[in-house]
């Protein structure tokens, strides 16, 4: 049993199989872990606290211990690359209309019986299919497909923390923004290492029970809403909150309600916070779509708890639109992840004039014309056969 009674699963898989996908000379030594007596190794890095064993994974599957020593096989593996709206984060207060370079690795800290990406959140390294793409190709490659942010995203990336911080480091030089989609479940200890050089985030607050988490889960709430909570004080992150809802497991009016209170007293009325549908998946095929009452119904609860901006998601509906708060007047449409028009004015309503809390314009500058030509040719060159 791991840290707060969390059980541990390690994979029982040799070194070997491991490394199948690892295609560095050797391995990359992951952070945030300790050693221990026998050759066990420590990883604190998120709440489940694994201790693992020689030639042992961690929950996640990508935490490796080879020799005494901890290892990070997400580090430059990423399985999936894809260029996405930054409205599919979802992200609806930052950089309106742009494109954003998607990536992720293999596995997850999370056990999620609804996993939407599970084919790789659920896999160990060497059951994916990756690509050995260093930080600053990265870097290069979201340039040469003309995007201003890079997105952390499909499966959880604090487990890979080690690449993301490297990423975003190359990523400063060119003016490029990074973002996190994460499941929030990270220790205090790991906490600034990563967050502090990240611009913007999308945090899975999956829903507001403590049973949800543990039985849906396999995790728990309080470390997710302490993650919350250091975004808000700590951190100048600009972040937005996801609660993708499931019929009967966490669609209740009053859990929704409880949800919406805590976001107020906690994070304050200008979080941006998104009720998505659910589709049955991985482990969870006996629950129905989510109903676009039910979506419309928490949108409702969560502005009478005094949310100012609350969408919907995964539905084609109004409530993907931004409205003003003060005012009421229409500021962005959008049909799904498209922007179809943006009346913001420099960041403001254009009737009543009140500032819309977000990030609405690239405050880095962009990447330079000349830069961006050339990693337009160096990627080709490397990566001709990557098409995204």
């Amino acid at each position: 049993m791991g840290k707060n009674g969390v059980a541990i699963a390690r994979a029982k898989v040799s070194m070997q199989d491991l490394k199948v996908l690892q295609k560095t000379e050797r391995l990359h030594e992951a952070r945030w872990w300790e050693a221990e007596a026998g050759g066990r190794a420590h990883c604190y890095l998120c709440p489940r606290h694994c201790h693992i064993g020689e030639g042992q994974a961690g929950f996640c599957f990508i935490r490796v211990n080879e020799g005494g020593k901890l290892y990070s096989l997400g580090y430059a593996s990423p399985a999936a690359m894809q260029i996405d709206p930054i409205e599919k984060k979802p992200l609806n207060h930052f950089l309106p209309g742009t494109k954003v370079f998607s990536m992720g690795t293999a596995g997850c800290n999370m056990g999620c019986f609804f996993c939407q990406n599970w084919d790789i959140s659920k896999s160990r390294s060497d059951q994916v299919h990756s690509t050995h793409v260093p930080p600053e190709d990265v870097v290069q490659l979201a340039i040469k497909y003309g995007c201003p942010s890079i997105a952390f995203t499909y499966n959880e990336p604090t487990i890979w923390g080690e690449y993301v911080i490297d990423i975003c480091a190359a990523a400063k030089e060119y003016g490029l923004n990074t973002v996190m989609v994460t499941n929030g479940y990270v220790t205090y200890e790991a906490f600034h290492d990563i967050y502090d050089h990240v611009d913007a985030a999308n945090v899975d607050l999956k829903a507001f029970t403590e049973g949800f988490y543990g039985k849906i889960t396999l995790t728990h709430l309080a470390p997710v809403l302490e993650t919350l909570q250091w975004l808000k004080t700590e951190t100048n992150v600009w972040f937005e909150l996801t609660n993708l809802m499931i019929p009967t497991l966490n669609d209740d009016p009053e859990e929704t309600r409880k949800l919406a209170d805590w976001v107020v007293e906690n994070l304050g009325p200008d979080v941006p916070l998104h009720f998505t549908a659910f589709h049955p998946d991985f482990k969870l095929q006996d629950k129905p779509r989510t109903p676009p009452e039910t979506l419309h119904r928490a949108r409702r609860i969560a502005r009478e708890a005094g949310v100012h901006y609350v969408y919907e998601g995964n539905i084609l509906s109004e409530g993907a639109n931004t409205a003003c708060a003060g005012c009421g007047t229409l500021l962005i449409r959008r049909s799904w992840h498209d922007v179809l028009e943006n009346r913001l004015r420099n960041g403001c309503c254009p009737k009543c004039g009140q500032e819309i809390p977000g990030r609405w314009a690239n405050a880095k500058g962009g990447t330079p014309g000349k830069a961006a030509a050339k990693a337009s040719g160096l990627m080709a060159e490397k990566y001709g056969e990557i098409n995204l």
